[in-house]
């Protein structure tokens, strides 16, 4: 699942930093840095906007807006394994299926990893060891992650659905 609104960002700092030659530069350092939050934020409310899509076909209202309360609480962080630890919550089988869905792809569990630990990096330090090439790279494959969450999502609600 590629995101458009990573697209164009990607594609308006690359242009800038090519046009202005910053290529090894602290604004490629900048930039960097600025795309790692706005992956991570956008995957997190990629992610919400999964589960609120389907979280609606359940047709117990009640029920609804209790797991839309409660999935907050829940999922905890972006990593592959909280995301794992979130499946979990539906049955130990729903974690499995997700992890097969990651089996042979572990360069995009790392790269999509990398991204949200960089962020957390970032929030805490001004280091970045991640230039702007590599950050396209791990996001280029970032989007087998939330395939397979979306994926499995959908896997997690048979009954009392629309």
């Amino acid at each position: 699942m590629k995101i458009s609104r990573i697209d164009q960002a990607i594609d308006t700092c690359h242009g800038h930093l090519e046009s202005t030659h910053s290529f090894g530069t602290e604004i490629e350092s900048y930039l960097t840095r600025c795309l790692v939050v706005l992956m991570c934020s956008t995957f997190e409310e990629e992610v919400k906007h999964l589960i609120d899509d389907r979280t609606s076909a359940i047709e117990d209202e009640p029920l609804r807006t209790f797991f839309a309360e409660c999935v907050n609480a829940v999922l905890r962080g972006l990593k592959t394994g909280d995301i794992g630890d979130f499946f979990k919550k539906f049955g130990p089988q729903y974690k499995q299926s997700f992890r097969d869905k990651l089996k042979d792809k572990e360069r995009a569990e790392t790269f999509f990893n990398n991204i949200v630990t960089s962020r957390h990096g970032i929030a805490h330090t001004t280091n970045l060891n991640t230039t702007f090439q590599e950050l396209v790279v791990f996001y280029e494959e970032s989007h087998i992650i939330l395939d397979a969450f979306k994926q499995t999502l959908k896997e997690t609600l048979p009954y009392g659905t629309k």
